[in-house]
Parts: C-alpha cells; sequence; structure tokens
C-alpha cells in the first residue's frame, strides 16, 4: 500500500495539465454589395512595373484564390482592390467594407496589451458589440499581453481580428496560410460552408 501510495503522490505530482479547449474561429462574413452585378469589376489595370491586370471579376459570395512565384503583383494587386494603392484602368469596388489583411503583421506600439491594440483599431462602440474574445482567434491569456510579446502568428491573428471585427464585404488576405494554423482556418472554412451567401 505504501508503494502504491508513493506511485500515486509521484503521478500526482507530475500529472500534465488538462489541454486548453482549441481556438474556434466565429467571425461574421458577409458578402454584400451596393446594387447588381459583382464586388469586384476590374479592366486594365496597370501599376507600372509591378502589375498588369487585363480583366478581373469577383461576384458576390465568391472566394478567389491569387496564386504564383514571388514579386508576381499578388500584394499591388490585393493593395489596388483596397485602394491603398493608384493604378492605371478601371476599378470598382461595390463592396460596402473593404479590409486588408497584410503579409506582415505591423507593431506601432509593442507595449499595449492585444486587448488594447483591438479596441484602438477597432473603436469602443464595435470592441464592445464584437469584443476580441469572440471572435475565437487568441487565447483569453493572450489578450492582456503586449502586441511586442506576442508570437508573430498571434500578431497575425490579432490583425485578422481586426480586419474581420466589422463584418467587411470584401475580405483580402494576403499569404493568408503564413502563421495561420490549418486547423484554425478549416474551422473558419467549415463555418463559412454553413452560412450561405458568406465569403471568405
Amino acid at each position: 500500500m505504501r508503494d502504491a501510495e508513493r506511485r500515486l503522490e509521484v503521478a500526482e505530482r507530475e500529472a500534465l495539465p488538462k489541454p486548453r479547449p482549441p481556438l474556434r474561429f466565429a467571425g461574421a462574413l458577409t458578402a454584400g454589395s451596393d446594387g447588381d452585378g459583382p464586388v469586384v469589376r476590374a479592366r486594365g489595370i496597370d501599376v507600372p512595373g509591378r502589375l498588369a491586370l487585363d480583366r478581373l471579376d469577383v461576384a458576390a459570395g465568391a472566394s478567389l484564390l491569387v496564386t504564383g512565384p514571388n514579386g508576381c503583383g499578388k500584394s499591388t494587386l490585393l493593395a489596388v482592390l483596397a485602394g491603398e494603392l493608384p493604378a492605371g484602368g478601371a476599378l470598382d469596388v461595390r463592396a460596402r467594407t473593404v479590409r486588408l489583411l497584410r503579409q506582415d503583421p505591423e507593431v506601432t506600439h509593442p507595449r499595449r496589451t492585444a486587448r488594447a491594440a483591438y479596441l484602438a483599431a477597432v473603436g469602443a462602440a464595435l470592441a464592445e458589440r464584437v469584443p476580441l474574445r469572440a471572435l475565437g482567434l487568441l487565447p483569453p491569456r493572450a489578450h492582456a499581453t503586449p502586441v511586442g510579446a506576442l508570437s508573430v502568428g498571434q500578431r497575425r491573428r490579432l490583425d485578422l481580428a481586426i480586419a474581420i471585427a466589422a463584418a467587411p464585404d470584401l475580405l483580402l488576405l494576403d499569404e493568408p496560410t503564413n502563421h495561420l494554423s490549418l486547423g484554425l482556418a478549416g474551422s473558419s472554412r467549415r463555418r463559412s460552408a454553413r452560412r450561405p451567401g458568406r465569403s471568405s
């Protein structure tokens, strides 16, 4: 019995903690547009030395994957669609809300907590309506962590939370698989598939 008690003490002392529940993406994505026709309609888009695009149409509710080697203009195209980079040609973006998740997270206030950074980015009213914890992108323990102390993946998920807080009609993701777990991306895809008319 003493031997069994010692083994029990060792087992209790060295027991592994219960694993935390996995994150589950819970953001709302919409596919609205003003009027009929595609959400994006581009003709003859040209950024000298960086991008030349003859035609692009993206319908409401559609998902479009842009692939190509480094330097072919993928990030430039997203910046043009987001309205952050001027380009020649004709561009009509009818999405009411557009958000761009850049490839590399920017850290402008490294001492600000993730919760405070989210509040500053989306505003008090939206942060109260859609709190950071409700989106399922960062574990609760990371909410009080300074942004500068977060991992690159956590900072990218914080940026994603900021991007989707307003349920954008057009969500542009630059290198979305960088630093985002396949499991989390899978939960997002399954959720989107269950919501007709939604897109990611």
